[in-house]
């Protein structure tokens, strides 16, 4: 008998009893449905859980700091050459935060965090165009550009009643158009004209021989800027904040100088005095390794604390995340495996019932020829379509409960907010649905092909 041939008959007696084969169906779809959503409830928990990291640090970085104890490092061109030489390091970025206030010129309504960190242009020269969601990465000699961080977002300014604002950076604003505004950075702080009250005395600039004033120069100065671009989730630069270069911080600096209390943070040594910066030269804070892969990460921490500095890392949350999916998974896993256990029964029952209604059937079958291995193919395949068809229901069943889920819930999370997603179905995830239900249903055609293959023939023609 062809392979053909058995399929052909396998379907035209599943066709024959509808009604049992669509409820034996129906047991798989409910079976499959449950295992695929209580995974993909457990893998949306997962990639909550991992982009709430890489909002904060990516799982491939890795903060770098003087082995000597007290956190601090001297950023150093050996310092550099000496982690550029580890293995699977993809980038080493120094870099430098300041804060500043990031205004709109055309709008008062909205704020951008002004956190920036200077990186120096030969970091800037590794963005390729596809880590950026929108624009081009400063080239060395702009010195008006921000580029603006993947997490960074314009906020909506709320009237507090008492003629000032406050932010509200949980809520940022979505679709926000960029380019469709101009920016300034605002160094120093304005200062509301005040009377005293014996508390406050008005502006500072007025007072003589305060200690950090100076006189006749403004409280702040404006300085226009443009927004380079945005980094999206393929960046290997992380985080809030956005990024200048050198030329754009030394342009700040400049204009900073001009104020009578420059407002730019400034490095200080181990006794908690400033360190003064020429105008070549820029005393990085803070240093960051890039690794090519989050599954070397933890190799790299060890080479580069063999050179005698120390480290920190994501590697262990995202350690401890892999060790929490599995273990969610194996709950849910175990709880939607119950469902299709009841339905596996629900296939042997009902291929039992088949074989004993189909005896006279088996019987003539192995009169003409048809072989041992003929006869247990075709049943094996009744049972295999059983649990096929049930799977395939059941994936576009999840699909269409996880869509409308995770309509219902957006933006009620973070991190569903942030482009998360609350029931996340990968390929392989209905693909392993799938091809589970189908192997379930063949395993489950087992016991009752070979009872139907050791029928004996002359009882089975007498059977009614």
């Amino acid at each position: 008998m062809k392979i053909s041939d058995r399929f052909i008959m396998a379907l035209r007696n599943l066709w024959r009893r509808k009604s049992r084969t669509i409820l034996t169906i129906l047991s798989v779809i409910i079976g499959s449905t449950s295992i695929i959503l209580m995974l993909a409830f457990a893998e949306g928990i997962s990639n909550s859980q991992k982009e709430m990291i890489e909002s904060f640090q990516g799982l491939t970085t890795i903060n770098v700091m003087d082995g000597s104890g007290d956190g601090s490092l001297q950023v150093t061109d050996k310092v550099l050459n000496d982690l550029k030489r580890v293995s699977h390091v993809k980038a080493v970025v120094p870099s430098k935060n300041i804060y500043v206030q990031l205004l709109i010129s055309d709008s008062d309504d909205y704020e951008i965090d002004g956190s920036l960190d200077i990186i120096p242009d030969n970091v800037f020269s590794m963005i390729k165009k596809d880590m950026l969601e929108f624009g081009n990465p400063p080239s060395p000699n702009e010195d008006n550009k921000i580029l603006l961080g993947q997490n960074a977002a314009a906020n909506k300014k709320t009237d507090t009643g008492d003629g000032g604002y406050m932010m509200e950076p949980m809520e940022p604003v979505e679709d926000f158009d960029y380019a469709s505004h101009q920016y300034f950075v605002r160094l120093g702080w304005v200062m509301e004209d005040q009377e005293d009250d014996g508390v406050n005395f008005g502006n500072p600039n007025d007072q003589d021989g305060v200690e950090g004033v100076e006189e006749n120069k403004p409280d702040s100065i404006d300085v226009p800027i443009e927004i380079a671009g945005k980094l999206n989730n393929n960046s290997f630069l992380s985080g809030w904040g956005s990024y200048i270069s050198e030329s754009t911080y030394k342009k700040l600096k400049e204009e900073d100088s001009k104020i009578s209390a420059p407002s730019l943070n400034q490095s200080f040594d181990e006794k908690g005095n400033p360190i003064p910066e020429s105008d070549e030269k820029i005393n990085y804070e803070n240093l960051q390794v890039i690794v090519d892969d989050a599954k070397n990460v933890e190799q790299t921490e060890k080479e580069i604390k063999q050179l005698g500095y120390q480290t920190n890392s994501m590697a262990e949350a995202n350690e401890e995340i892999q060790n929490q999916t599995r273990t969610i998974m194996l709950i849910l896993g175990g709880i939607g495996s119950i469902a299709f256990i009841v339905s596996a029964i629900g296939i042997i029952n009902t291929m039992l019932m088949s074989i004993y209604e189909r005896q006279k059937e088996i019987g003539v079958m192995k009169v003409i020829g048809a072989s041992v291995s003929d006869i247990q193919t075709m049943f094996l395949i009744e049972s295999g379509f059983i649990g096929l068809f049930g799977g395939v229901l059941g994936l576009l069943i999840s699909l269409l409960v996880s869509k409308v889920i995770n309509n219902a819930f957006s933006g009620m999370n973070d991190a569903i907010a942030q482009g998360g997603q609350l029931i996340i179905i990968p390929i392989w995830l209905a693909l392993v649905g799938v091809g589970f239900s189908a192997l379930v249903g063949v395993l489950a055609g087992y016991l009752p092909a070979r009872r139907a293959t050791k029928l004996s023939t002359i009882d089975a023609l007498r059977a009614n």
